[in-house]
């Protein structure tokens, strides 16, 4: 008796988390996680609306097993990083567990429900496995929308009430490493109280996290390096390390770093772009099933450059993109966007290519030709896309409606014969239209959105 007294006393302060987890438990021999009492966590990481008015007050409910989170309101937002996460405690015994999300907004002294489903409905139902640490119901890995994605859009209709959301759902576990009991006891073999993230075991690039919340197999080596499922230009391991912004292997992506000039003198702004300008190209890309990333500061890029009017284009995508280094790990995953004031070899000219994928956007040009702000928040966006366009393989040589110089007054032929090719890339369209083709215009169209070619700007 008395070394069965010593060994229990041993097991309790060698694995104390264990030990205590143990004799709370009615039925241990049912408990998919004997080491923690299970806990399962809903964040929303970035909410926004797709019509981009004006700026709404959204708050976000979330039921765990029934029982409702609700979020403070976020008052005056079009487009928001929360960070708010809704914790709730789940039988430890039963795998599956219910998850609705909701989002709302406040209009007066109403409140509206906002559609995030883009399917049946408005709202997310989802069924979060205690085991396996994923999900499905309205949301799941590679589907239409992103995983951990919501977007409104989806059904086709686009109203005030459309809007996106990102989330993830975990649980806690032991040692912290994003793998679930279960999984490391039953699937990997790895021990539950040993932190593996971070961990490479199959030595193809990526962590075993990254493959597991992916549904890779971290124990079958995957040529991670030229995978690219969703067809995005960006391979499974440059997803990863995009990973923090919320890009996913199974749905597009398209990151463009953005440095802009200060300005010309000290009665001058800087050649930012506005932040509508930015909503407006988020929207115009969300419509189309793609996430446009733009990193003016929020990604680690970003920076103002010293004002020159005849700027060395070159010298500046390798001092500040490239920042000296030949084969820094951006190139090849993010586009490149200087923003300058006039352009001083052509005056009248706002935006060009300068590489495969590198582009200027003249702002102080968009100044000079338009007063209003909001003119010039759209001019600004149009051209942006245009530019990105060119990036993504749009040409002339695929269609002669693309940077027509015939289309640019109604007195010249173009602007008629083109009329029904509505894209930014028609210099008829080019200052005010945030948005590519589809084609369906009428006879003389082309489909922008469906001969974008991801892989131009690598080539």
């Amino acid at each position: 008796m008395r070394r069965i007294l010593c060994i229990a006393v041993l097991i309790f302060f060698l694995f104390p988390a264990y030990s205590l987890k143990i004799t709370d438990k009615k039925n241990a021999s049912q408990d998919l996680d004997p080491l923690v009492d299970v806990h399962v966590s809903v964040k929303i990481k970035r909410i926004r609306t797709i019509d981009c008015e004006k700026n709404v007050s959204l708050f976000v409910k979330v039921k765990i097993n029934e029982l409702s989170n609700t979020s403070q309101v976020w008052e005056n937002v079009m487009d928001i990083g929360p960070e708010w996460t809704a914790i709730q405690d789940v039988p430890d015994d039963v795998a599956n567990v219910t998850i609705q999300i909701e989002l709302w907004k406040k209009e007066g002294g109403n409140e509206v429900q906002c559609d995030i489903n883009g399917g049946n409905g408005k709202s997310l139902t989802l069924i979060y496995d205690i085991k396996r640490g994923e999900w499905t119901g309205d949301d799941f890995r590679g589907d239409i929308d992103g995983y951990g994605h919501a977007n409104g859009v989806m059904d086709g209709v686009c109203d005030e009430n459309d809007c996106e959301l990102w989330f993830t759902i975990t649980q806690n576990d032991y040692d912290n490493d994003s793998l679930t009991y279960w999984e490391e006891t039953f699937i990997y073999g790895t021990n539950p109280m040993l932190s593996d993230y971070g961990k490479d075991y199959d030595n193809d690039g990526v962590p075993i996290e990254w493959e597991d919340y992916w549904g890779y197999d971290p124990f079958k080596k995957e040529e991670h390096s030229i995978l690219d499922p969703d067809n995005d230009g960006l391979y499974n391991t440059q997803e990863w390390l995009t990973s923090q912004w919320l890009s996913d292997p199974f749905h597009k992506d398209i990151f463009v770093e953005v440095d802009w000039m200060e300005g010309k003198n000290i009665f001058t702004k800087p050649y930012k772009m506005p932040f509508l300008s930015k909503e407006y190209l988020f929207s115009a890309f969300s419509k189309h099933n793609i996430t446009l990333h733009i990193d003016d500061g929020c990604m680690g890029g970003g920076e103002q450059i010293p004002y020159s009017y005849e700027p060395n284009l070159r010298s500046i995508y390798v001092n500040y993109f490239l920042h000296g280094i030949k084969n820094r790990w951006r190139h090849g995953i993010f586009h490149y966007a200087i923003l300058c004031g006039v352009n001083p070899w052509k005056k009248n000219i706002a935006g060009f290519n300068f590489q495969q994928d590198a582009f200027v956007v003249c702002i102080g040009t968009i100044r000079a030709y338009r007063v209003l702000k909001s003119s010039r928040t759209t001019a600004t966006a149009s051209l942006f896309m245009h530019e990105l366009g060119h990036n993504l393989g749009l040409f002339s040589s695929d269609f002669p409606g693309i940077d027509n110089e015939s289309c640019n007054y109604p007195w010249r032929k173009g602007w008629w014969v083109y009329a029904d090719y509505k894209s930014c890339m028609n210099y008829r369209y080019a200052w005010h239209l945030v948005d590519y083709s589809n084609g369906t215009h009428g006879e003389i169209d082309y489909d922008d959105w469906g001969n974008l070619n991801f892989y131009h700007f690598k080539e």
